[in-house]
This record gives C-alpha cells, sequence and structure tokens, in this order.
C-alpha cells in the first residue's frame, strides 16, 4: 500500500474507509481445511455474526463452507447470497423462520425448549414430511484446575440444554419419529486455548454414546479459535489450525462411537479466518497538544475499529507527505463528540505528521463492520484492491439511508 494509492482512493470514495483483502480470507479458509485435511470429513461453516459483508461471504461459498448463523436477518441474508447450506443456530429462533429453516431441511440446532414445541407442532402437522434437527449441549468448560474457562470468566454458560434436560428432549423428539443429526457444542473461551476442545469433544461424545446418537451427520465443536493475526501482533505460543484439528480429531478417533457412526467434523470459524482480512484507514485532520499531551484526530473513529473498546493498540502504519526520522508520543483520537473515541493510545507518531496524512489500522476483520453504529457519522465504504485497481464492496451510507427507516 502507498501514498498515492490511499490518496486515490481518498479522491474517489472518501474518508474513511475499509480494505478487505479477499485473498488473504480464501487463503485462511484453505489453511483451516488442510488443518484437517485427510484426518476427517470436515465441514466448514463460516460465522456470519463475525462479518456478514456479502462480498465476503460468497467466497466462504464458493469455497464449499457452510453459511452458519444466528438469527432470522443472518438467515436471510444467507439465502439472498445464495448459500443452499445453512447452519442455523442462535439462542432465538423466532417461529416463522424456524419453520422455514424445517422446510428448508438446514441443520437446526435448537437451543430451547419453545424451540423443541415449534418442531414437535410442525411434525404434528406434516406427518408426511421427514424431520430431522441438531440440539445445542450445554458445556461446562472447567479445567482440572476447577477453575472456569467460558467467555469473561463467567462460571455458567446460558446456551444450549444441560446434561439434566437433554435426555428428555431427545426422548420427546424420538417419540415423535424427529431425527437427530447435530448435536453442537460451540462454547465461548476466554483463552481460547487447545485444552478446551478437548473438554468439548469429551462431553459431546458422553452424549453422544449414552443416548446412541448413532444417526448423527454432524458433530459441530464449534468456532472460539485462534487465528490468524495481522502484522506486527505477537502470535508466539499461541494455538495453530494444526493444534486444533489434532486435539478434535484425535479425541474423536479415538472413541468407538464416533468410529462407528462416522459423523462429520464441523467448525464454525470466524476471528480465526477474518481478523487479517481486513484494514481501516482514516485521514489525519488534526495536530494538537493539551496539558503536555499530544493528539492526532482523524476522520475515522474507535467504534469502527474496535467497538468492543479493548485497550490493545492495533497495528498501524502512518502515510506522510513529509518524511522525518523523528517521532513523538501522541493519542490517535476520533470524529465523535465522545472522549472516549481513542483509536491509539501513547503511540509513536512521525513527528512531520500533519493535516492530510493518512493512517493505516491493521486486523480490524472480526467484530467491528458488524458492530459498527451510525453513531454521528455515516457507515464507511469498503474497497478492495484488485490488480492495483479499487473495487467497491460497500458504499458510504448516506443521508436517505438513514431516514428511510423512520417516518417523518
Amino acid at each position: 500500500m502507498t501514498l498515492s494509492q490511499l490518496e486515490n482512493i481518498s479522491k474517489e470514495f472518501g474518508t474513511p474507509f475499509y480494505l478487505m483483502d479477499g485473498e488473504q480470507y480464501l487463503k485462511n479458509i484453505n489453511s483451516f481445511k488442510t488443518a484437517f485435511k485427510s484426518k476427517c470429513d470436515l465441514v466448514i461453516g463460516y460465522s456470519f455474526k463475525t462479518n456478514y459483508v456479502p462480498a465476503l461471504c460468497k467466497i466462504a461459498k464458493d469455497a464449499g463452507c457452510y453459511a452458519e448463523v444466528v438469527s432470522e436477518m443472518e438467515y436471510a441474508l444467507a439465502k439472498r447470497i445464495g448459500f443452499e447450506r445453512i447452519i442455523f443456530n442462535g439462542p432465538i429462533k423466532n417461529e416463522s423462520v424456524l419453520i422455514e429453516a424445517l422446510k428448508d431441511k438446514a441443520v437446526i440446532n435448537l437451543d430451547s425448549l419453545y424451540e423443541v414445541d415449534t418442531v414437535l407442532r410442525f411434525r404434528e402437522e406434516h406427518t408426511d414430511v421427514p424431520v430431522s434437527v441438531g440440539l445445542r449441549l450445554n458445556i461446562g468448560l472447567t479445567n482440572d484446575s476447577g477453575v472456569s474457562k467460558i467467555q469473561c470468566d463467567l462460571r455458567v454458560g446460558r446456551f444450549g440444554f444441560p446434561k439434566e434436560l437433554i435426555g428428555n428432549v431427545i426422548s420427546r423428539l424420538r417419540t415423535a419419529g424427529i431425527k437427530i443429526i447435530s448435536l453442537h457444542g460451540h462454547t465461548s473461551s476466554s483463552d481460547r486455548a487447545v485444552a478446551n476442545y478437548k473438554i468439548i469433544v469429551r462431553q459431546m461424545l458422553e452424549i453422544c454414546e449414552t443416548y446412541s446418537l448413532d444417526d448423527l451427520r454432524y458433530f459441530d465443536v464449534g468456532g472460539g479459535f485462534f487465528g490468524v493475526a495481522a502484522e506486527g501482533i505477537d502470535t508466539s505460543g499461541k494455538p495453530t489450525y494444526e493444534d486444533y484439528a489434532e486435539c478434535i480429531v484425535g479425541e474423536c478417533s479415538s472413541n468407538d462411537w464416533f468410529g462407528r457412526v462416522a459423523p462429520s467434523v464441523v467448525i464454525e470459524p470466524g476471528v480465526s479466518v477474518t481478523a487479517n482480512v481486513f484494514s481501516y484507514v482514516s485521514k489525519i485532520f488534526q495536530v494538537k497538544e493539551i496539558c503536555g499531551q499530544k493528539f492526532l484526530t482523524t476522520d475515522g473513529t474507535v467504534f469502527d475499529v474496535k467497538p468492543t473498546m479493548h485497550s490493545n493498540n492495533l497495528p498501524h502504519v502512518f502515510y506522510t507527505h513529509k518524511a522525518s526520522a523523528q517521532t513523538y508520543l501522541a493519542n490517535l483520537v476520533g470524529s465523535t463528540c465522545m472522549e472516549k473515541d481513542v483509536i491509539l493510545k501513547d503511540i509513536a507518531v512521525p513527528a512531520s505528521i500533519a493535516h492530510g496524512d493518512y493512517v493505516r489500522i491493521d486486523g480490524v476483520g472480526a467484530y467491528t463492520i458488524v458492530l459498527s453504529p451510525t453513531f454521528i457519522n455515516y457507515l464507511s465504504p469498503i474497497i478492495e484492491l484488485k490488480g492495483g485497481k479499487a473495487f467497491l464492496i460497500r458504499r458510504r451510507q448516506n443521508l436517505e439511508d438513514v431516514m428511510s427507516l423512520y417516518n417523518l
């Protein structure tokens, strides 16, 4: 990426904007496939909630991935993009979309009793239609020391059926002639450690053995993997795709039930394949110093770069019109009227930085675009560079887009 390229994109599309690298995304997906290759029959369900930019999702579809969706909106989006194979997860499935998914033969992992009731009613009303569903299992993600590894240090996760309840659910479904073809064990962890998947797989296998889930076609361990990272982020000591594959397949291959039934192993990557696929470019508008603290104000915002408001400084590059070997410490701040709009904190910036220069922030592919609000500014465009040419993936939001949702 050069200053000249940024200038040209800025002239055509304005700033700020996202840059998408579709080739890198496809490379990440294929690397995950390779890690599991020859070890098992693998299904990749791309996690829409992580980044549902349609152009990105289409790459996943063309690469043979399923769509993994968790809401009515995402389900409709997956169908519009052209996915014929959809995994439908999530804690809320309204009756209308759940019935639609049943008719579409989607892989539906039920999460609550009201969903079970809906499926049973559907079965009563459509006795001539084969019905099959999956179940999400509530996983107790506690290590050998008794420490919970559930995300946000929670002791108990809220998703899926607990072991005390799942037996009754399985019995009700079987009595109605409904096949159970999927078991889902996704559990968001605080550390993305490989050891978590040993716990997940073992609890899933226990349920499969206890209730003889011999119709199972999808052994879905979920997502939550560590994976790719932008250049500049220290990945030493972090798990690789191969580490996860060896753990998951190793546990499965040593189990008699799994060897006999031979379901597909399903993974649902999101962050692990999108993190390094997007960058964010904004323009420097103001350089100021207040009480000894230097600030660079850009037309971007922290809400576009890290809407979860984590404190980590992401990898970044400055593009200046004047070169300088000298630097000083400053905060890179955004264009909103919020003091907490701090994009990067206490970073070294070129002493020559000035109005009209640029900053590119890398590693913003996960949980950014899907969480970015229409707050003070319009949603930013997304650009993909191919062969040196800029292609518009998403245009900048405008006033008509905002007003179209309201009655005046």
